[in-house]
């Protein structure tokens, strides 16, 4: 019996430290070794008795989600500008994908994506994209294109260096291959490839110059739709 499996078991049976147990089991052996059976072997109570708190396993995979959802902030301290606040919603995404890559499997799932952002913390980004000069559709946009390039990324990171629990940052398992149709690529494409590894170091830098070249976008348009309604204002 491991040492937090012992914290759990002292625990008071709930919902929460089911959640908890799932918690620690996935990012020890991975979701695969999340099951009611596991868990209840590690509370040292009958799998029927963790069904009185927990409907079923997909009930308690999103409970796991909101478990780890505590660890991090996804919006940084008031005052803030729009763009601190989707910088930090990447920041905070990405530290949680990286310390519990598992996640990724969940989050992926039906109408589960904006589960990450309590609704208060989604109120107070839209506020701020909208007094901006973006349309309530072009806030939603920035809404969903933060998590969707730090899943992206976390992704190609998670692929390239399997494994349960905290992943090496510096693990170059996924060197870009060089196949017979490298003769006829330019060279400067096949310098830019040549022994490139994708590793949580590499990532996280690829996820900082997406989001960059993001926000300028938002940026740029965000000027545009100001201008325009100046113009239709003095028209």
């Amino acid at each position: 019996m491991t040492m937090n499996a012992d914290v759990h078991r002292r625990s008071p049976l709930s919902a929460a430290a089911i959640a908890a147990c799932g918690v620690a089991l996935a990012d020890s052996k991975g979701l695969e070794a999340v099951s009611m059976r596991h868990i209840a072997d590690a509370l040292g109570v009958s799998a029927m008795a963790l069904y009185r708190h927990v409907e079923n396993r997909e009930n308690l995979l999103l409970a796991m989600a909101a478990e780890t959802g505590r660890e991090f902030v996804l919006l940084p301290p008031a005052p803030a500008t729009w763009q601190e606040m989707l910088r930090h919603l990447a920041s905070s995404l990405w530290d949680g994908f990286v310390k519990h890559p598992w996640l990724l499997q969940i989050v992926l799932g039906p109408r589960r994506l904006l589960d990450m952002a309590s609704t208060s913390d989604l109120e107070v980004l839209l506020q701020a994209l909208r007094a901006a000069g973006l349309t309530d559709d072009e806030c939603f946009d920035c809404v969903l294109a933060i998590p969707a390039l730090v899943i992206g990324t976390s992704s190609l990171a998670f692929a390239a260096n399997p494994g349960p629990g905290v992943h090496s940052p510096t693990r170059a398992n996924a060197v870009v291959p060089l196949n017979a149709d490298d003769a006829a690529r330019p060279e400067s494409l096949t310098a830019a490839f040549r022994g490139r590894g994708i590793t949580y170091d590499s990532s996280r830098k690829s996820l900082d110059f997406a989001v960059d070249g993001l926000l300028r976008g938002i940026e740029a348009r965000s000027l545009k739709n100001v201008r325009m309604h100046q113009e239709k204002q003095s028209g």
